[in-house]
């Protein structure tokens, strides 16, 4: 007859034997998922990639644009400020202008004092004390 314990170590053996044959190929299997998986995440990394180097172009496109427009807009800068220049100047000109004819004023009709004397004749006194009148009553 057979022993107990022989059939124990056949059934224990067969366990064994299957475990181990079932551990290779589940190894294997567990590589092939790993390697589908690493392939699924290539191709996942891939399409991000290609959508951020799309993203990546259209920026460096938006930034051509606004640089060029920046330039135009320098440009329209440098000659606004050039103008504004000229315009000061002509501005100051003309209040110097301004400021030289406003010492040269004279109210009298026939001033002796004004440099140089225009139209300046001598008055009678009847004519003085007439001025003085008027320019009191002013």
């Amino acid at each position: 007859m057979i022993e107990w314990g022989t059939v124990v170590l056949a059934v224990v053996g067969t366990f064994s034997v299957s475990e181990i044959i079932h551990l290779f190929t589940i190894r294997e299997t567990k590589k092939g998922m790993k390697l589908d998986n690493k392939q699924k995440e290539d191709s996942r990394w891939e399409h991000l990639v290609d959508q951020l180097q799309d993203q990546v172009e259209k920026l460096q496109t938006q930034i051509t644009i606004l640089n060029e427009r920046l330039e135009k807009k320098d440009e329209r800068n440098i000659e606004l400020s050039d103008r504004n220049a000229e315009l000061r100047n002509k501005l100051d000109e003309t209040n110097t202008a301004l400021a030289k004819a406003s010492l040269l004023k004279c109210t009298r009709l026939s001033c002796d004092k004004r440099k140089p004397p225009l139209g300046y004749t001598e008055l009678s006194p009847e004519e003085i004390m007439a001025e003085r009148l008027a320019s009191e009553q002013e």
